[in-house]
């Protein structure tokens, strides 16, 4: 796996062995940020479901300011550090071992301009999480949430002061972005 675009283009990431991540392939990563704008200067992420942090650093590789990543494996905890000190950028990074409803929790006052939803395919929260972000006020106006999930999965759509900018099919699995609207 690779960094696809910005500052730190075609640099390699480390993974974790076997099926316990899923990474986003490029193809979808590039259709994620190309329908978010691309880059992201100042921007701040919020990485639900970190894996080995692909998704923060591509954001950060693309002028994020910072980055807030959640994963309850500490192997996945411990590759995302690994990436991060490769690429140097431990002091925009910040990274939680421990289940998203802790996590959460205590970063419920922060207001995040992306939210990526990545969760592992067997656990169905998308609409749970949904559901907490805007009840916590935790997406910036004209900030986006991008959910991935397979395509057999039946996720809402309609949320109070979120649109849905793009939702489509990729392998098996489908992608929407929402975005915050005033």
């Amino acid at each position: 796996m690779r960094i696809i675009a910005g500052t730190f283009r075609s640099r390699k990431l480390e993974t974790l062995e076997g099926l316990k991540t899923r990474p986003t392939l490029d193809k979808t990563k590039g259709a994620i940020f190309s329908s978010i704008g691309g880059y992201l200067p100042g921007f701040v992420v919020l990485d639900v479901f970190g894996g080995s942090g692909a998704l923060s650093l591509e954001s950060i590789s693309r002028g994020a300011k910072e980055a807030y990543i959640i994963d309850n494996n500490i192997d996945a905890v411990n590759i995302i550090k690994k990436n991060t000190n490769n690429l140097g950028v431990e002091k925009q990074m910040h990274i939680y071992h421990g289940s998203f409803e802790t996590i959460l929790g205590k970063l419920k006052n922060k207001k995040f301009d992306v939210v990526f939803l990545d969760p592992p395919f067997r656990m169905k929260v998308i609409d749970e999480l949904m559901e907490y972000l805007v009840k916590n006020d935790m997406v910036e106006v004209g900030g986006y949430v991008m959910a991935e999930y397979p395509m057999e999965d039946i996720v809402n759509k309609s949320y109070d002061g979120f649109r849905v900018k793009l939702c489509k099919r990729y392998s098996s699995s489908e992608i929407v972005i929402f975005e915050r609207e005033e």
